[in-house]
């Protein structure tokens, strides 16, 4: 299972789609970006230069 850190933008939205069309498992786990959620430890563990989406 992919979990894939997503906020509602046409970056994420790429990502989810693919995921659909490719039939693959994943659980989104929103990062809302006007709180600054891409900042926080975590989220930087996985992607570095806070770039969404980000996955694990």
């Amino acid at each position: 299972m992919i979990d894939l850190y997503y906020a509602p933008t046409p970056n994420g939205q790429k990502i989810v789609l693919f995921l659909e069309e490719a039939e693959l498992a994943y659980r989104l786990i929103r990062v809302d970006i006007n709180k600054g959620e891409q900042f926080r430890p975590q989220f930087l563990s996985l992607s570095p230069n806070n770039k969404n989406p980000g996955n694990s």
